[in-house]
């Protein structure tokens, strides 16, 4: 795709974008802020900041969508600055407190600024309040080298809803947070892949995507905090992400030369190079209009306009219908635009002009006519067959006329076209008169002149169910009429099998409908735990014999839900899980999606304080599900991991001579694993303590087996008195 637009700047991009009123925010790596007006691609304002943090690993400058305001760290001091850009002085400086600021994303009204430290903290600050910061958030310190390697932290990105009122923010270990901004109240955590993300976009209220260092693209479920769809791209270090108006496609990028393109109602990737570029990519940004802008570290800025619109009307309005197909093939935004139903359109009335012009005799206008669509791929099949229909034609309208309708139905099945002429239509007009007269005749008794009128159908094959019901069985096709206004399933589709016709009947498609909402609301009375109702439709959907196999699964979940639902109203939450681990298919329940988000939040929580060795902690924090059977191995996971913390404290504190028996107490609840043994060996390396254990203790057993032995009866601190002594 070539650009429509191109402006050149004298160093790398490292910040871009897209302002309200049809504007453009660049910061390249030579600390120059430009504001380009997007029409006339000419720059209106250019200015620098000698101090602002500005680097194209950092995100750390930000404008807001206003276009009024500027906020940027500074490298060297613990502070962020707030430029009035159109008063042209500074409107507030937020001091850090020693937590230099390495991420900033103002919300769509321009009235809050989110800020990430490289502690991992994420703060709101209100622009036009108290100024006072309020801290949102904070990612978990970490050690990954105990004896060599400083912690770090970070909030590698973040963004707001198209509302405002949620923000995402990314940090260690690949941890996604969702916040309420407004509420601060149950903060959601995801964990895709425990790899660095670098970029966020939420695509609408519901769903969010994630890009982490890998090219490694997570679309991410909001309400039940779960990737939906996991894409791996050659992009490399995904570095942006932008939605289209109709969120449903994503433009990714990542440090490389291309764009790849991703449709999201179909969860695949339409084009991994769907826009090249002869320089990497470092920035990119979307308008509401759907032009793509593009910064890269040539310090070349590209528009691409993703959706033409104007150029489809155009080329709609001169009848180009080919390039008009052609279009939208290179552009796929444009399958969300109405003009593509206008297309559509356009191919079925010249369809129907054709098929008028043949039956006009104009066979050689009627092919002129359908050429304009003759090098579209999607409508070729289509005008092959016409042919059969120019062939045929005056052979049915003969057949039709003679009222020789069984010939004249056998062509138009062979014939799909001539289903769309007038004497096809005709056809079906006669029958319909015939029908509804017959079933006049069965109702009143007067069965003897059912022969002659249906006489002209009898040798019609898609007719002959009918005829037969009608003459030999008059007494059934009442019998199905009073069995339709009584919902009579059971014997209703009893009959059907016999006589398959009267599934067309308008009567019985009105009866399937009924059944599938019927169904529909079942399974919405489950979800929604109105467990009364779902009881009184499982009962209507008894007598429905085609829908046993449905109503047998849904019946199965609807116990289950109900033993779940009593489980949970007692606040016998081990009960529950034990359930949902039992029976997968629970999984889709709200409620499951509540408990399960309740112990991801426990889960992270004593995560944490497993890091710090805070044994008495994690056990508060689990309490009466802290001898979950079913969950075993990550509840044991976290006690091993928060008791090795311990051992490793008593080596920074110098207390070695506790650590021969901690490490036998450790052994005795948890047997000797991986963890405990790289540790022995990095004490005896490192010439710290030498431990020694029996062959015994260096048999290895399975990882859950610590809760058969303790019975959940583990020491706050491992150095205690074990209570298996």
């Amino acid at each position: 795709m070539i650009s429509s637009a191109k402006i050149n700047f004298d160093d790398k991009i490292v910040y871009l974008g897209v302002l309200e009123g049809g504007k453009l925010a660049l910061v390249d790596n030579s600390k120059k802020f430009f504001i380009i007006d997007l029409a006339s691609m000419k720059r209106e304002h250019e200015f620098s900041f000698k101090h602002a943090h500005a680097h194209s690993e950092k995100k750390s400058v930000s404008f807001s969508p206003n276009g009024k305001y500027l906020a940027y760290s500074e490298k060297d001091q613990s502070v962020v600055r707030i430029i009035d850009l159109q008063a042209q002085k500074l409107h507030h400086s937020f001091p850090t407190l020693q937590n230099q600021i390495e991420t900033l994303c103002f919300d769509p009204s321009s009235s809050y600024l989110i800020a990430g430290s490289v502690t991992g903290r994420v703060y709101l600050w209100n622009l036009f309040a108290t100024g006072q910061v309020s801290r949102l958030s904070s990612f978990p310190e970490y050690t990954p080298h105990l004896f060599s390697q400083p912690k770090v932290n970070y909030v590698s990105s973040a963004c707001f809803s198209p509302s405002g009122e949620l923000v995402a923010t990314s940090g260690y270990g690949g941890s996604i947070v969702i916040t309420n901004i407004h509420t601060e109240v149950s903060a959601k955590r995801i964990t895709p892949d425990h790899v660095r993300i670098n970029s966020l976009c939420f695509i609408n209220e519901e769903y969010l995507a994630a890009g982490n260092i890998e090219g490694g693209l997570d679309i991410i479920d909001l309400k039940v905090s779960q990737v939906r769809k996991h894409f791996q791209t050659r992009l490399g270090d995904i570095n942006a992400l932008c939605a289209s108006s109709s969120g449903s496609y994503l433009l990714v990028s990542g440090h490389t030369k291309y764009i790849s393109l991703i449709d999201l109602k179909e969860q695949k990737i339409l084009n991994p190079e769907y826009i090249q570029l002869g320089s990497k990519i470092t920035r990119m940004d979307i308008t509401p209009e759907d032009v793509l802008i593009v910064g890269c570290e040539d310090g070349s800025v590209h528009l691409f306009h993703l959706c033409p619109q104007e150029l489809l009307q155009l080329r709609i309005n001169t009848a180009s219908y080919t390039q008009s197909y052609e279009l939208i093939h290179k552009f796929p935004l444009l399958q969300e635009s109405s003009l593509l139903q206008t297309l559509e359109e356009a191919w079925n009335d010249t369809l129907m002009q054709a098929i008028t012009l043949v039956q006009e005799k104009r066979v050689d206008e009627a092919t002129r006519v359908l050429n304009r669509f003759s090098n579209v791929p999607s409508k070729n099949n289509i005008i092959k067959e016409f042919q059969g229909l120019v062939t045929n034609f005056e052979r049915f309208k003969t057949a039709v006329k003679h009222e020789n309708y069984a010939l004249a139905y056998s062509m138009a099945e062979h014939v799909d076209l001539l289903k769309h002429t007038d004497p096809f239509r005709d056809m079906e007009d006669i029958w319909d008169t015939i029908f509804l007269k017959a079933q006049t005749y069965i109702i009143k008794g007067q069965t003897h002149k059912l022969f002659k009128v249906l006489e002209p159908f009898s040798r019609v094959n898609v007719k002959l169910c009918f005829i037969q019901v009608l003459l030999h069985q008059p007494e059934r096709f009442i019998e199905f009429t009073h069995l339709i206004n009584s919902h009579s399933y059971d014997k209703i589709f009893e009959i059907t099998k016999f006589y398959p016709c009267l599934k067309e009947i308008q009567s019985y498609q009105k009866i399937i409908n009924a059944t599938d909402d019927l169904y529909e609301k079942f399974r919405q009375h489950i979800f929604s735990r109105d467990y009364a109702l779902a009881e009184s439709e499982q009962e209507a959907l008894s007598h429905i014999a085609y829908m046993k196999s449905r109503r047998k699964e849904l019946s199965a979940l609807l116990e289950l839900a109900k033993k779940l639902e009593s489980y949970y109203q007692d606040g016998n939450l081990s009960s529950c899980y034990t359930l949902i681990d039992t029976h997968q298919e629970l999984k889709v329940l709200p409620l499951v999606k509540e408990l399960e988000h309740a112990w991801s939040a426990k889960m992270k929580e004593a995560e944490k304080e497993a890091l710090l060795g805070h044994t008495k902690e994690i056990k508060t924090i689990l309490g009466d599900l802290l001898t979950l059977r079913s969950r075993a191995q990550k509840i044991g996971t976290l006690l091993r991991l928060s008791c090795l913390t311990q051992i490793k404290l008593l080596v920074i504190r110098r207390q070695l001579s506790l650590l021969q028996q901690t490490i036998d107490t450790y052994i005795k609840i948890f047997g000797y694993d991986t963890e405990l043994h790289n540790l022995i060996l990095k004490l005896g390396k490192e010439k710290i303590a030498n431990i020694e254990l029996t062959q015994e203790q260096e048999y290895r057993r399975p990882r859950t087996l610590w809760l058969n032995i303790t019975g959940g009866d583990i020491p706050d601190t491992i150095w205690e008195e074990s209570p298996l002594s």
